[in-house]
């Protein structure tokens, strides 16, 4: 629920959610559009509980966002390999959800960064938070 993050992600008295909807152009291919999407979300929401009933609904939006996420799917663990052992072999550092291909939450790929940044400069400390 975005709008707990910051007061600035909805207008006073309101909350905010986000919903999203996975595809994949090889297992779940998107037909029609986003909006499309709008009524089923909602009704999911309520049937959820996340939404009463009596919830006046201010603003619907979608936004498609093709490589937002990270897909597992059956490829991902060989591709991985390949990419990795690339990357390993040239001497490109990676971290974060992309670079490792995972689905990392913000501060886990935040830490992951202040750990490879710190493989880089060659140092071994780390600030405890990032242990």
């Amino acid at each position: 629920m975005p709008y707990l993050f910051s007061s600035k992600n909805a207008p006073p008295g309101c909350g905010s959610i986000q919903a999203e909807i996975y595809f994949s152009e090889k297992y779940k291919p998107l037909h029609g559009h986003p909006d499309d999407l709008i009524s089923g979300a909602l009704n999911d929401l309520r049937r959820c509980g996340f939404l009463r009933p009596d919830d006046e609904i201010l603003l619907c939006a979608t936004a498609l966002n093709k490589y937002a996420n990270v897909i597992y799917d059956s490829d991902r663990t060989a591709a991985l390999a390949v990419v990795h052992g690339f990357l390993d072999e040239v001497g490109i550092h990676y971290c974060g959800r992309y670079g490792r291909w995972n689905h990392a939450w913000t501060d886990q790929a935040f830490m992951d960064g202040e750990r490879t940044a710190q493989k880089i400069l060659g140092g071994n400390s780390l600030p405890e938070h990032a242990r």
